[in-house]
């Protein structure tokens, strides 16, 4: 009985010290995740939902977009700076002009995630009338978005 004394008072340690961080409610207005899968998604939808909001000129944006954040859609063969903070986000809205969005899924193996730590995610805005695609890269501090670096580029669909 007395040698697993030290391995149980290890695990407690443990759960303790990372508990707090991975499980309930982070501190950065993200709902509690249980590990990286759940974490990109609800990033993902974070980063959908400001575009959302600021092409809407919604003024919850500004709860979810850090006011030194930076905004850069590049197009062809030019890098376009589209300013900071909310302005930064609703030019980015502007210029992209989606109406749909795409992101692929965390397929690796599930790790526990600190929700407020830096992370990124990237998803594609597609306007689908003019056949632009939106390649964005966001990057999140604290629940927020700091920056969002993307390309623009054309596409062809068809049916097979």
């Amino acid at each position: 009985m007395n040698r697993w004394i030290p391995a149980i008072c290890v695990f407690l340690v443990t759960a303790v010290a990372l508990g707090p961080a991975f499980a309930g409610p982070s501190g950065c207005g993200l709902p509690a995740t249980s590990g990286s899968r759940e974490l990109q998604k609800v990033l993902s939808l974070r980063a959908v939902e400001v575009v959302k909001l600021a092409a809407s000129s919604d003024e919850a944006l500004a709860a979810l977009v850090a006011p030194s954040a930076s905004f850069n859609l590049g197009g062809g063969d030019v890098g376009r700076t589209l300013g900071t903070g909310v302005n930064g986000a609703r030019m980015l809205a502007q210029m992209m002009k989606a109406d749909t969005y795409r992101f692929l899924g965390w397929d690796y193996m599930d790790m526990p995630a600190d929700p407020c730590s830096q992370r990124k995610v990237e998803v594609e805005f597609i306007d689908s009338r003019s056949k632009s695609v939106s390649h964005v890269e966001f990057t999140f501090e604290a629940g927020r978005v700091v920056s969002a670096d993307g390309w623009e580029r054309s596409f062809e669909t068809g049916r097979l």
